[in-house]
């Protein structure tokens, strides 16, 4: 049977608690530093000038429509590069890629991306780019196949194997990962339980009025498509978004104040990445424990409190909530500290 061939070579650690890793990435200039440019009208000496600008300058000069314009007005027109639809077709993405990689424009996220990957993460990439989704599957495709060493292939392929024994998948893989590792089944599993969602995407109703908000209905979808992963083998989950635009980075740290536990009960943490300047990145961290929760609001009492001692350690040890566990473990070692201290203390009286 396939689980007994898996168990030749899984070994599950149960001295952690467990949890699963997801991962969500803005793409230009927080992953790769892309060469893709936009063609724009700028405006010199009274006379509008056709001339291409990066991503990382787009940024800068979108907010000055007094000198900054896209070429005639026409957005289609602009951002034809970001498309499928484009005079370089459905390989831009995939071109742009490689011509990133040789040039070794890695940004901030890069090595998170990476790490990502040899764990056999699952992951969203969620960019205000217009490309379809096997478009940009075709780039993570390419950077597998080229880019990983033969060590982090070897590490990727066993961490795939241990999440197809988790999520109790009924089919035979190979043992070792043979020929171009990509078109692997197992490989290709794991893609495409990943995202790839291009906000501008002609599939998506094409340019969005709103960016951060067309991301931020991406990342919401994601975060309750794997918290529900995680509750089907009973595991928690962490998830960590990074991108290297201040107003998405903002917009989503506004968003993981207003999370809610309830909201996605599988979910441990939520990591906040701003990635715009390498040297300084910032880190926000929500975590979502109940307990934490409760114990601050000295109006809730929790069903634990409401239940006799030895009921509670009853139901709690046979919880699958890591947080009930762990604190049924903490009650214990205070209660035999006080036994120990207060105990001789009342002798020696």
């Amino acid at each position: 049977m396939v689980i007994k061939k898996f168990n030749q070579y899984i070994k599950e650690d149960t001295s952690v608690d467990k949890q699963l890793l997801y991962y969500a990435f803005d793409w230009d200039d927080n992953i790769l530093s892309m060469p893709t440019v936009i063609h724009m009208d700028h405006l010199i000496d009274g006379d509008w000038v056709p001339e291409d600008v990066s991503t990382a300058d787009f940024a800068k000069v979108r907010s000055d429509s007094e000198n900054w314009r896209v070429i005639n007005g026409d957005p289609a027109a602009a951002f034809s590069e970001f498309r499928d639809g484009g005079p370089r077709g459905d390989t831009a993405f995939l071109e742009d890629t490689k011509n990133a990689i040789s040039a070794q424009r890695f940004s901030a996220a890069w090595e998170d991306f990476i790490e990502c990957l040899l764990n056999g993460s699952i992951f969203a990439i969620i960019t205000a780019r217009g490309h379809e989704a096997p478009s940009m599957k075709k780039g993570v495709e390419w950077i597998i196949d080229n880019v990983l060493s033969e060590e982090q292939l070897y590490e990727m392929y066993n961490n795939l194997l241990k999440f197809a024994y988790l999520f109790r998948h009924n089919k035979e893989y190979d043992r070792i990962l043979k020929g171009q590792p990509s078109a692997n089944t197992l490989v290709q599993l794991y893609l495409e339980n990943c995202e790839f969602v291009g906000v501008s995407a002609p599939s998506r109703g094409g340019s969005p009025s709103d960016p951060e908000q067309a991301k931020e209905d991406a990342l919401l979808l994601f975060m309750d498509r794997v918290d529900r992963f995680a509750a089907s083998i009973g595991y928690k989950a962490k998830v960590g978004f990074s991108d290297d635009d201040l107003g998405n980075v903002s917009h989503i740290e506004k968003l993981a104040d207003n999370i809610h536990h309830e909201q996605f009960p599988n979910l441990l943490s939520f990591v906040v990445k701003g990635t715009k300047f390498p040297e300084d990145i910032t880190k926000k961290v929500v975590t979502f424990d109940m307990f934490k929760k409760e114990s601050q609001d000295p109006m809730t009492t929790s069903t634990m409190s409401m239940q006799t001692p030895n009921a509670a350690m009853s139901a709690g040890l046979n919880s699958k909530d890591p947080f009930v566990t762990r604190a049924i473990g903490q009650t214990k070692l205070l209660t035999k500290m006080s036994k120990n201290t207060f105990g001789k203390s009342k002798k020696k009286d």
